[in-house]
């Protein structure tokens, strides 16, 4: 083997040993990429722990009370006390869980603090935006906590409730007297419309709690959660008062005010459908009867600026476009109750309302269950009034266009509207334009008659200019050409008589010879 050959060999196999390194580290990157979105996608989904808390009230209070996840146990601060939060690992929020409503707080985590006026919600989780080692809460007024959790970094657990405030404007308001009428009679339209449809379902209780089993407050919104209502309730200030008949009812409740309490409360969220109980009380309940009379009542008086006129004023006059009452005999529908949702975890209606009904701990010892097939069922409703037709089919929305498909509508009529105010603006400017090109004609006709002279007296100048410099060119060229042939016809002469004295030498000796 030459020189030559061993070195084409060696530059083979260095072209080999690259290609094999540069794949070796391909596939190291493509290892280490792949091993990092892995990772972080099971960093993200991850369930957030929830971490072991070391309380620390500036009062001396014990706050083992805290940490028991129960509503019957609370804990009181009064004003100016503060509570030092620490966890076993850094936590990415806190979820309070107060035993009332209404508090003036704040919490301090990486020096930043963060006040609330008022607490609205009952179960208040507080996202952090990053992790802190610790956090400080400061009690504005005095106040009462039930419950009080951290949690890690990753996907919150699902029973954190991380309300949002009630409605500006609910596709659909759903009317219930007590807690847990509203999974009991109406929870299918609260797993069909809110969990899997995520409409704006607001949810408004006659009564409230607060003056007799303070849990059952904490219950509604578990079950709501659990239903996948994410607006926050709102609560009228009835109490919960047991009463056998429709007169009954109206002894211990003022019908007036349960009337303005309805009518304000359809006012200010301004449904497309509003659903409520039934005329008859389902089982025959009083303050059911009263409910259903109230709601009938102001439905078909909303509109009415004179009826009311105080919660008018307020908020302004609404028609409700369809209102459905619970076993109502007149345009009937059935809900489909048994299809799964894959919003809820592949459950049906009636599995989500089932469900949500187990978080009223309270009220398990009764005889009321959760069924789409049984006299009280939660599928079966009339339509009770509308100004958009009769249904043909199940879906309470039929002939609805719910409010986010408005703002899509008026998005779009937006869009077109500025479109078409852009091709009109471009109209315009081209009119205008079109405009100043007459006026710029226009000027030119003025100057018509001058023109024509002015072109022809430089066509002429262009033309006689050519002419000139054509001239003086062919001059040159012929002074150039008579140049050379003097030239030539010298060269001629001196080669002729070259020839003659060669010719002249040659005869020469042409003699010199015949004289030998």
């Amino acid at each position: 083997m030459n020189f030559r050959d061993k070195e084409i060999t060696y530059s083979q196999r260095r072209r080999k040993l690259c290609g094999i390194f540069g794949a070796m580290i391909f596939l190291l990157m493509f290892m280490l990429v792949f091993n990092f979105e892995i990772n972080y996608t099971a960093a993200q989904e991850t369930e957030a722990e929830a971490l072991t808390l070391t309380l620390n009230a500036a009062s001396g209070n014990n706050c083992d009370n805290l940490l028991d996840d129960a509503y019957t146990s609370t804990v009181s601060f009064s004003g100016k006390d503060e509570l030092t939060v620490t966890g076993s690992a850094p936590m990415q929020g806190i979820y309070i869980k107060w035993a009332a409503p209404g508090a003036d707080w704040r919490v301090s985590y990486n020096g930043k603090t963060v006040e609330y006026k008022g607490e609205e919600f009952l179960h208040h989780y507080i996202d952090f935006g990053e992790t802190a080692d610790s956090c400080t809460i400061y009690f504005d007024s005095d106040a009462s906590v039930c419950d009080l959790f951290a949690y890690g970094e990753g996907t919150l657990p699902s029973n954190v409730q991380i309300w949002e405030k009630p409605c500006e404007r609910a596709d659909i308001l759903v009317f219930s007297t007590h807690a847990d009428d509203e999974i009991l009679f109406l929870g299918g339209v609260l797993a069909t419309y809110a969990g899997q449809q995520g409409l704006n379902v607001q949810v408004a209780y006659m009564t409230n709690y607060w003056n007799g089993a303070k849990v059952r407050e904490h219950e509604k919104l578990d079950g709501l959660w659990e239903s996948g209502v994410r607006n926050y309730p709102v609560n009228g200030d009835f109490d919960d008062i047991y009463a056998e008949s429709l007169e009954g009812a109206m002894s211990v409740y003022s019908y007036d005010d349960v009337l303005g309490f309805v009518t304000e409360q359809i006012r200010r969220f301004k449904p497309l459908v509003c659903v409520t109980q039934d005329l008859n009380g389902e089982y025959g309940h009083g303050g059911h009867m009263l409910l259903a009379e109230a709601v009938c009542e102001a439905v078909d008086n909303s509109a009415d600026a004179s009826f009311n006129s105080e919660s008018a004023e307020k908020y302004g006059i609404w028609d409700v476009p369809k209102t459905y009452l619970h076993l109502y005999g007149e345009n009937k529908i059935t809900m489909d109750l048994r299809v799964p949702l894959d919003k809820m975890n592949n459950r049906t209606a009636v599995e989500v309302a089932s469900d949500a009904y187990l978080q009223h701990i309270s009220q398990q010892w009764c005889w009321f269950y959760v069924s789409d097939d049984y006299e009280y069922s939660c599928a079966d409703f009339g339509l009770y009034r509308t100004t958009v037709g009769n249904d043909t089919g199940n879906d309470m929305l039929e002939n609805i266009t719910t409010y986010e498909e408005q703002e899509s509508i008026a998005e779009s009529s937006r869009a077109a509207e500025e479109e078409s105010r852009r091709q009109a603006e471009e109209a315009l400017n081209s009119q205008s334009k079109d405009g100043a090109d007459t006026q710029v004609q226009s000027s030119e006709t003025k100057s018509s008659k001058v023109l024509p002279v002015v072109i022809v007296v430089l066509m002429a100048v262009v033309l006689l200019t050519a002419v000139f410099a054509y001239s003086n060119y062919m001059n040159r060229r012929r002074r150039r050409a008579g140049h050379k042939g003097g030239q030539n016809g010298s060269a001629r002469s001196r080669s002729k008589a070259g020839s003659v004295r060669r010719n002249s030498r040659g005869n020469n000796g042409g003699n010199r010879n015949s004289h030998r």
